[in-house]
Order: C-alpha cells, then structure tokens, then sequence
C-alpha cells in the first residue's frame, strides 16, 4: 500500500475534465492506498477538510487570485509537511502552484507522477499574456521534473518541450463510464423537445469553448422548417471561475439572434444520461489549447449520441478514433453549419451498434486504471 499525495488547484465539487477524470483514478486507487488531496477552496462554502470516496481532501487558505490561479504562500507549509508524510506525489496540470511541490517532492526523493490534460491560453491582453507565460512556464517546469507524465494522445506531441519529455510519457485515454439512464427524465425530455432539434453543449460556459461560434451556426442552420433549439449543461455564470462576464456575452447573442435555448446547470449523472439520449447531436466548437479532449464527447458517444468537435490536437481525437462524427476547423461557423446539418440528416452513419460497441470497446475504464495502478507502486 502507498500513501499518494495529490495536487489540483481545483477539485472536486468543481465540475471540469481536468477535475472528473482525476475523481474518478483517485476512486480507483483509494482501494488499496491512501490518498489525500491537496486544493484550494474554489467557494467560500467548502469544508477545509473532509472525506470522499475514502480520499482525505485538504483545502489550503489563499490570499487572493489572479485570474484562475491562487496566490498561496501558505500552500508551502502544507506541501513541505505532507511530501515527507506520502511515497509518491500526484500533479494534476495545468497549474502554476503544482511547481513549488515538484521541487519540494524532488528533494526529497519522491516519485513524481503528472497528469498531463492540457496548456492554457487566457486571452490577448498583455496582463493575461503575461500571466500566461508564467503559468506555461511552470507547467512545462513540472513535466520536467516529473518521472512518469499521463498524457492524452496526440496533444501532448504538439508542445515544443515535447522530444525533451517524450521518453517518460505514458498515453492513456481518459477513464470514461457508460451513464446510465434516468427513464423519467428521457421521457419528460422527450415531451418537451417533440419535434424540435435539440443541439447540445456539456461544459463550463467559459471563453475557450467558441460558443459564439455554435450560436453562429445555429442562427444560420435551416432543417425542413424545424426549430432549432441549444441545450446547455454545465457551470454557468458565478459557479466558473473568471467567466462571469462571458457568459452574459452568450446570454446576449442568443437573445439578440433569437435562439431558442435553455441552460440546464448541473445535473446529475443519470439526467444527464437521458440528456445525451434526447438531442440530436452534441457540439464541441472549442478555440484553443485550453480544451485537450472532452471528454463529455466519448460519454455522448457510448450513448449513440454523435458529436461535432473542432478540428484541433486533443479534440479531435474521440471523432478519430470513433468516426461517430466530424471534426471541423476551429471558429470556421460555415463548417460548422455543415456539419450540422449532415450529421442531423444522416445520423444512422453517425450512430449505429456497430459504432457504439467500437466506443465502448475505446473507451473502456479498466487500461487507464491499471496504467496507474502500475505507476504508483
């Protein structure tokens, strides 16, 4: 048995990719070690400590934020007295505070293990430029410094440091389950979507996820005089750190263009099985490097549900596999439009046995566990 220590600046209940996929390995694991946690409280409701799923969260006092991050010079204390207390540190990037608990695990000689999901690209101004690079900075530091790094496949390859860390890189796709269906919430969908052509989106609304583009789209897509509706799941508005003010920009474009849409918020993981059941196609319009794989893509998948994702590295990686779908160039909304369209009309080439068996075959949780099971001891 190992005691492993794990790090995220965000985690559980934060609702992101890069929060569920670690939920779910962390799970896993607790079996048969112990895990802690180490995160930042993302709201002021949050327990600084407690226990789920038999892992021991700790949640370390800030100061303030700068855009996403927590400025924590008290972090150090907790990383210096749990490093010499655990076998083996767990990082989970991008983060910039993960460095400070590299160079402290290799001191001591600890195993460093990182999961690698993604970069991050903030925007275009020059404070968030500036932020920017000294986030990546110490995101690449991290990889570094690490003895074993998790990647997805095909993004991590596109990153300049990449033939620097090829040689200790492990590529695992995500751990994804098959949702199961809340009977009552499909049926209660499907009254109310009748004829309408439900578009769906599972996601933070946050900037890197092109959702004008998506509204773009759907303002111009036109089937057999049908209404075309955007179906929204997901963290909106105060629940996403830093994305308040972009998700009244999305709030407006779908007023002034007219698009019928509702935002469902969070939901639970058999609603949201019924949800991916009842529309029409799931729609991934991402913009930049922040987004790495989505995995809501392969959960909509192994419910037959095909996808529509941006053709970039990471992204575009479930379509490829699966071809449940098509990858379009990113911000691209005629393609886009296209796309819709195509896979609206032609969805049994899009979804049939024959393709969900093939995603659930992809897809399946129990590689990625054992990949991890073997790292730590």
């Amino acid at each position: 048995m190992k005691k492993i220590l794990f790090f995220s600046p965000y985690f559980h209940p934060y609702i992101s990719g890069i929060t569920v996929y670690p939920l779910q390995i962390l799970t896993y694991l607790a079996h048969k070690h112990t895990i802690t946690v180490l995160t930042f409280p993302h709201t002021n409701d949050l327990k600084p400590e407690e226990v789920i799923n038999n892992i021991t969260i700790k949640r370390m006092p800030f100061l303030f934020r700068i855009s996403k991050g927590f400025i924590s010079p008290q972090s150090l204390i907790f990383f210096l007295k749990e490093v010499r207390n655990h076998d083996v540190v767990l990082l989970n990037i991008p983060n910039f505070e993960g460095l400070f608990l590299a160079i402290i695990a290799k001191i001591y000689r600890k195993k460093i293990i990182t999961i690698f999901h993604c970069e991050v690209y903030l925007g275009k101004n020059i404070v968030l430029r500036v932020i920017n690079a000294f986030l990546n900075t110490s995101v690449y530091v991290q990889l570094f410094l690490s003895d074993t790094i998790v990647a997805y496949p095909d993004y991590i390859n596109s990153l300049l440091v990449y033939k620097y860390i090829s040689h200790k890189i492990h590529y695992s796709l995500p751990p994804i389950k098959k949702l199961s269906i809340d009977k009552k919430a499909l049926t209660t969908f499907k009254k109310i979507k009748g004829n309408t052509i439900w578009i769906g989106f599972v996601g933070r609304i946050a900037r890197e996820k092109g959702l004008e583009y998506l509204i773009d789209a759907a303002r111009r897509l036109k089937i057999e005089n049908r209404q075309i509706k955007l179906m929204f799941v997901g963290p909106y508005g105060d629940d996403v750190s830093g994305e308040k003010s972009y998700f009244f920009l999305i709030k407006k474009l779908l007023t002034d263009y007219g698009i019928a849409h509702e935002f469902l918020g969070n939901i639970s993981d058999e609603v949201l099985g019924s949800f991916y059941k009842s529309i029409d196609v799931l729609v991934l319009p991402s913009i930049n490097k922040t987004e790495a794989f989505g995995m809501v893509q392969a959960e909509a998948m192994m419910l037959g549900t095909p996808i529509i994702a941006s053709d970039q590295a990471g992204v575009k990686l479930p379509v490829k596999l699966t071809h449940m779908g098509i990858s379009v160039n990113p911000r691209d909304t005629q393609q886009f439009v296209n796309a819709l369209y195509k896979v609206i009309i032609q969805k049994d080439v899009y979804s049939n046995e024959k393709l969900i068996q093939k995603t659930h075959t992809i897809f399946s949780q129990k590689p990625v566990f054992n990949l991890y099971e073997e790292l730590v001891v």
